[in-house]
């Protein structure tokens, strides 16, 4: 059996060895918290930033350079999920003001005892995670009153059906309320969004990159592919030898600028945790978490909840378990205790009916597709589709009923 959701990952900048051994020992006594690294300046710890997916910051104010406002703010922007705690011996009342106005989230004055270096770690985290977690809400677009919810689709571990899952949400959302639905593939690499839906097209999201500021309805005409089904398809690049070149936050931005021309915006994403993904995953309106009944895909994605801390479990994300029942026996609760949350989908097996659309370029929602699992991306599409009206917002997806379909035939 699965253990829950890891420990708070803590990544500490320290000047003196002493006080740095001392946080280490003191992190070292609870199970709860885990040292990802200890630093001794700024630049050390803007570069462990992300290699750690450090939780929690805790930053001596010596190690810092320049005035501590800036350098907090900068830490932030590299790491916005990361919960900033500064300690310093001796400091102004004025120099704290600075950092808690830039976003710092807690102060320990010097020298500290270990139970007080935990307890403010562990506080400050969690009253972090509350004030995210209002902010997600407060900022989640509803359907009555502006368009352009980002739905990412993603999974830790290729093969899991992410692609599949995406195309066939999409569809959903489309057919709900005949809504104007985007499909962007951003598995830049190899994405198979064209090949799945047969579509072909001489553009590509590379085409929008020179365009972030001036989208308008006749270049998305332009570069995107419609489907039968009336999704508008956004295809990754056919050249590989260009991917490499491409800046991911203009990507990103792409993504956001194209809010007000859909109702919904169905990213499929690349398993790598790359700087594209966590940038998308930031600005999602909705997270689906997929994953299938076997150890490999559920250990990759306790890895990545834990390592990323609340990016990946506040109130935007679902988890979808695809393929239910598996051959290896895991069943739907043993897979929620091992997450450490429910599950708000479940997509039955059935290889033959996908893969005989997907040869054909179809949906498994159309008409002629003898696929049996249309029901559960209906179903699913409402979950999404509900939980962004303003009237569900302030409802937890932890408090979804499961979403099941029978396997057939």
């Amino acid at each position: 059996m699965m253990d829950g959701i890891g420990p708070i990952r803590v990544l500490v900048l320290e000047t003196e060895p002493e006080a740095a051994n001392h946080a280490r020992d003191a992190l070292s006594g609870d199970e709860r918290m885990l040292l990802v690294g200890t630093v001794t300046d700024q630049g050390s710890l803007l570069d462990k930033l992300g290699a750690t997916y450090a939780q929690v910051a805790v930053v001596d104010l010596a190690g810092l350079r320049g005035e501590v406002g800036p350098a907090v703010r900068e830490i932030l922007s590299r790491a916005p999920e990361c919960c900033v705690i500064v300690t310093g011996a001796n400091v102004a009342p004025g120099i704290v003001s600075h950092a808690v106005t830039a976003g710092a989230r807690g102060f320990l004055l010097k020298p500290y005892q270990p139970a007080d270096f935990v307890a403010t770690i562990r506080e400050a985290y969690v009253n972090f995670q509350e004030l995210r977690r209002l902010q997600r809400i407060d900022r989640t677009p509803g359907v009555t009153t502006r368009p352009g919810a980002v739905i990412a689709v993603y999974s830790p571990k290729g093969g899991v059906g992410c692609t599949t899952i995406a195309i066939n949400l999409a569809v959903a959302l489309a057919r709900r309320a005949k809504s104007s639905v985007a499909l962007v593939d951003l598995d830049l690499q190899f994405g198979d969004v064209g090949i799945a839906l047969d579509l072909k097209s001489a553009n590509s999201i590379a085409d929008l990159l020179n365009h972030v500021d001036a989208i308008d309805a006749s270049l998305i005409d332009e570069v995107f592919v419609r489907h039968s089904s009336g999704v508008r398809a956004l295809l990754a690049p056919d050249n590989l030898a260009s991917v490499p070149a491409i800046d991911p936050d203009r990507v990103a931005r792409v993504v956001d600028q194209l809010r007000p021309h859909f109702q919904y915006i169905v990213c499929d994403l690349w398993s790598s945790l790359e700087e594209l993904t966590l940038g998308t995953l930031r600005m999602a309106d909705r997270i689906i978490l997929v994953t299938t009944p076997e150890l490999p895909a559920l250990r990759n994605l306790r890895r990545v909840m834990s390592a990323t801390g609340l990016l990946l479990q506040d109130e935007r994300t679902l988890l979808v378990a695809n393929r239910v029942p598996g051959k290896a026996g895991i069943g739907v609760n043993e897979i929620e205790r091992g997450l450490g949350r429910p599950i708000a989908a479940t997509i039955p097996s059935e290889g033959v009916g996908i893969t005989e659309a997907i040869n054909r370029g179809m949906s498994i929602l159309d008409e002629r597709a003898r696929a049996k699992s249309g029901g559960s991306y209906r179903k699913l599409a409402e979950i999404i589709a509900q939980g962004l009206e303003p009237a569900a917002l302030a409802r937890s997806p932890r408090r979804t009923a499961p979403v099941t379909e029978p396997t057939r035939g």
